[in-house]
């Protein structure tokens, strides 16, 4: 889905008033992080509405980190949308196309258990989130390549964000060097 003359995501959202996963109780996950699920025990209930999540990145060079932070999201919501951004998104955001192309990585993403619908989209914006999709939580995830945290979510209201904590990096050398190689592109395109 394209949304034609939007800007990229870009600017600092204001880091109080976010929610961080596990604030609430619930149980310890495997990798020793405090989880909880919003619509647990919701599911099929007689007029209960699921509860839908989204979690937006480029998903590039797709790696286990990925696989942890949307298994997360989905564990926090009924249904899982993940929004998979363009190659134009990431040239703006990163001075360099992505190494996989759009059709391929929402492809990908498509194919995990824990992801209910993927859109491929040009930008993130509050009023297509919240008035278009019907999402009540958007999740961030800082320090996980490709994923976007808190800081490139500006404009979404802090009350829609729910912060996941970062997902594991790659233990491939070679993954890890294209990984940092982009990394470094990027903080010289601000």
């Amino acid at each position: 889905m394209r949304s034609p003359g939007t800007p990229p995501a870009a600017g600092r959202a204001r880091n109080d008033g976010y929610k961080v996963a596990g604030d609430a109780g619930g149980s310890v996950g495997p990798d020793g992080i405090q989880e909880f699920a919003l619509g647990e025990g919701n599911v099929g209930s007689v007029g209960m509405v699921p509860r839908l999540g989204c979690v937006a990145g480029v998903f590039d060079l797709f790696h286990v980190g990925h696989v942890d932070v949307l298994e997360r999201a989905r564990r926090h919501c009924d249904r899982l949308v993940v929004a998979v951004l363009s190659d134009d998104w990431a040239l703006d955001a990163w001075g360099g196309r992505p190494f996989v192309p759009l059709l391929e990585r929402a492809q990908i993403v498509e194919h995990l258990r824990c992801v209910d619908e993927v859109v491929a989209v040009d930008d993130v914006r509050s009023d297509w989130l919240t008035g278009v999709l019907g999402v009540q939580t958007v999740f961030a995830a800082g320090g996980t390549d490709g994923v976007l945290g808190v800081d490139e979510l500006a404009g979404i209201p802090a009350g829609l964000i729910t912060v996941l904590p970062a997902g594991r990096g790659s233990r491939s050398p070679i993954l890890r060097a294209a990984i940092d190689q982009r990394q470094s592109r990027s903080s010289n395109v601000a």
